[in-house]
């Protein structure tokens, strides 16, 4: 039997009664007909509401969600916005941006930090009521989990961002060691670094990363730039040439994103490591030091250890890359104890469980209060979500299939 795949819009509707009466003996006058409240006029606004139950095969793996249609969409298209993804084991969520796709979508910078009823405020998903308009970089990606990963507001470990309040992005000149295979001893080795971001328009358009690096064998220094603003830029640093996709290739750019050939982001079998961070970038307990990033001799500064003899460590931990989102935060907590996922708390004991309403152990239950806004894949509506339940088919079994309900409200396109 071919597994299924089902989603169910639900159309919300909202109504409101009253009534009343008395007993008391003495006349009741009857209060003034209400005026008629009028039908509200779409505006740009959180103008649509909709409700995804999205019930994920793990044969099939995954099911996308198009905001603008209110609608399931093709996980191979262009159009989806929101995707579940379940490989039998775990459950994603993911945007059509960065990594998971080519598209312009992205979730708010440091998703649930806001609840669903302080998202309920917003008239606007590019500005917040407390700070004010807020610029493309807020959405953050879908991001390569590997080498490239940083722990700062952007997920990156090449740049700073926002650290003038300008919002720019600002290069560490951290070196990191690329191999063509970890796995044989013998495989050429690249020393990178990323120095630069703007480029374009008079220098000054966003999203043209410059890289210098040197083929360990030769020390020979080679520096490319490239136009990463609209699409994914994939470079062979043998032939230091752009190449394909489905080319020879180690590194690739879209924007501030980076991944490896190899892992979740390409079929090839390349691995990297963090080899150097320049000093005094950083204090002792990892926060940048912005005058030491406004420094303009950084790039002559930092070129020597592009070439240091000491770059591979003892013992060398080779990364590869795994494909991540802000919609995926780490768990909170401490096993044994419930922990907090964002879009839901997982009970590992029977008892814990139990107390949650929940008929065994290792169950999950939504957390409605968590919230994120979303950007569609075009890049021109919005939607703020949260999970309002997880449903099991047996509900006595953990390893029951589930299905996610979410609810939005969506702010069309213009």
């Amino acid at each position: 039997m071919k597994p299924i795949l089902t989603a169910t819009l639900l159309a919300m509707t909202v109504g409101l009664s009253a009534c009343g009466g008395s007993d008391s003996g003495e006349a009741v006058v009857a209060p003034p007909a209400p005026t008629p409240t009028p039908t509200p006029v779409p505006t740009a606004g959180f103008s649509k509401t909709a409700v995804w139950e999205a019930s994920v095969d793990p044969k099939l793996g995954e099911l996308c969600y198009d905001i603008d249609a209110q609608a399931a969409a093709d996980c191979k298209g262009d159009a989806w916005d929101l995707k579940v993804k379940d490989d039998g084991r775990s459950t994603g969520f993911f945007t059509n941006s960065g990594t998971s796709g080519a598209a312009k979508g992205g979730a708010l910078g440091s998703p649930f930090d806001s609840t669903w009823a302080d998202l309920k405020k917003w008239q606007d998903g590019m500005k917040d009521p407390v700070s004010g308009a807020l610029d493309v970089s807020s959405y953050l990606k879908d991001y390569a989990d590997g080498v490239f990963t940083g722990t700062n507001a952007i997920k990156s470990a090449a740049f700073e961002y926002d650290l003038a309040g300008d919002h720019k992005l600002s290069p560490n000149f951290k070196v990191f060691l690329i191999s063509d295979d970890a796995s044989k001893a013998d495989a050429k080795q690249y020393a990178l670094q990323v120095v630069g971001y703007y480029g374009g328009n008079g220098g000054t358009a966003s999203g043209y990363p410059s890289i210098r690096w040197a083929d360990r064998a030769s020390n020979n220094e080679r520096t490319a730039s490239f136009d990463a603003s609209k699409a994914w830029v994939y470079f062979d640093l043998a032939k230091g040439a752009e190449s394909t996709e489905a080319g020879t290739w180690h590194v690739a750019f879209n924007r501030y994103s980076m991944k490896l050939n190899s892992g979740a982001s390409g079929a090839g079998t390349v691995a990297a490591l963090l080899a150097k961070t320049p000093e005094g970038f950083y204090t002792a307990d990892g926060k940048p030091v912005t005058a030491k990033f406004a420094d303009t001799n950084n790039l002559a500064q930092t070129r020597a250890l592009l070439t240091a003899a000491d770059l591979l460590p003892a013992k060398a931990k080779w990364l590869s890359d795994k494909n991540a989102s802000p919609l995926n935060p780490a768990m909170k907590g401490n096993y044994p104890e419930p922990m907090d996922a964002g879009w839901y708390n997982y009970y590992s004991t029977l008892d814990s469980a139990k107390l949650a309403g929940l008929a065994a152990a290792h169950m999950l239950k939504a957390n409605p209060t968590a919230a994120t806004m979303i950007r569609s894949a075009e890049g021109n509506s919005f939607a703020r979500m949260h999970l309002t339940e997880i449903k099991y088919a047996d509900p006595s079994k953990a390893s029951s299939a589930k299905t996610w309900k979410f609810e939005f409200d969506i702010q069309p396109k213009l």
